[in-house]
């Protein structure tokens, strides 16, 4: 068993009152100007789950925030670990776009990751899917005690889910590379995940975790540069901690939203950090953390992963 299974499982027994527990039933219809249809009492889960293939890196944060969305919402997917030296399984198709991610979402190809977001959530299955599973619950324990549901708006659009999404890619993002490239050494650590890519060859492995890892040290030192870091970690929990007070008001929310259900802040939080569970940067910041962030990447970790 997996340290974050065990860690689970310890805090699970002890903290009984977070863990919300689904029941089904009809909810009044709920719309949204950010989407172009709207679904009814009476809809049930008729339309297929989309077809999705994600063409990603493992440690990718904004790859991350997709997949997040993809288990929350509970549409299995295809991925392809493309090669970060060659890219080549983005040519000739992906046209001039050879970044990652890209999806295939229902024979259309969709480039970036709020581009991503935006189509899932627009998908008629999701939509139904996260109204009728995820949001109905008799357990609805907000904070201002008034059992509000969540919807497709406040989940996307609200003040708290467009605050922490930008945070996520634009804060917390940006200064992951350099907490795990602190080093040539851990910059090569960051790099096994090909040792499990079916699609690359031994050579290519090799040549992924050599060349890659002194690029990304690089790279990653080009960042601090830029942002002035003299102490990624130091960075890396300030910033962390700037959630745990401001998005998670100091433990008096579950989640961001304020209601018993992620919002797409959260969502993107916990993809951005998991992108590097398994790294000496994710153990110190996570993993090894008690208290408020600590508990609600655990819960978040069940919603999305389960146990």
């Amino acid at each position: 068993m997996n340290q974050i299974a065990i860690t689970l499982l310890k805090r699970q027994s002890t903290k009984v009152s977070d863990l919300l527990i689904r029941s089904r039933f009809t909810a009044n219809s709920l719309s949204s100007s950010f989407f172009s249809t709207t679904t009814t009492d009476n809809e049930t889960l008729s339309s297929d789950p989309p077809s999705v293939k994600l063409y990603q890196y493992t440690i990718c944060p904004f790859c991350n925030i997709n997949k997040a969305l993809l288990g929350y919402a509970d549409v299995k997917y295809d991925f392809v670990e493309v090669n970060p030296l060659t890219k080549a399984e983005l040519k000739p198709w992906s046209g001039d776009y050879k970044k990652v991610p890209i999806a295939i979402i229902n024979d259309e190809q969709i480039n970036g990751s709020s581009e991503i977001n935006e189509a899932l959530l627009k998908n008629e299955f999701v939509m139904n899917h996260l109204k009728s599973k995820r949001w109905l619950s008799e357990d609805r324990n907000d904070v201002d005690g008034s059992n509000v549901l969540m919807t497709i708006d406040k989940f996307t659009s609200s003040s708290e889910a467009t605050r922490w999404t930008d945070f996520a890619k634009n804060e917390l993002a940006p200064i992951l590379y350099p907490n795990i490239c602190r080093s040539i050494s851990e910059s090569y650590q960051a790099f096994q995940y090909v040792d499990n890519a079916e699609n690359f060859s031994k050579v290519q492995k090799v040549m992924i975790r050599s060349i890659g890892s002194v690029a990304m040290y690089f790279a990653a030192s080009k960042i601090k540069s830029k942002r002035n870091i003299t102490d990624e970690r130091q960075v890396l929990f300030d910033t962390l901690y700037q959630w745990e007070v401001e998005g998670l008001d100091g433990g008096h929310k579950l989640y961001s939203s304020g209601l018993s259900q992620p919002n797409l802040g959260d969502v993107a939080m916990f993809g951005v950090i998991n992108s590097v569970a398994g790294l000496s940067a994710h153990n110190e910041a996570i993993q090894n953390r008690d208290g408020v962030v600590g508990d609600w990447y655990l819960r978040m970790h069940n919603q999305i992963l389960g146990n």
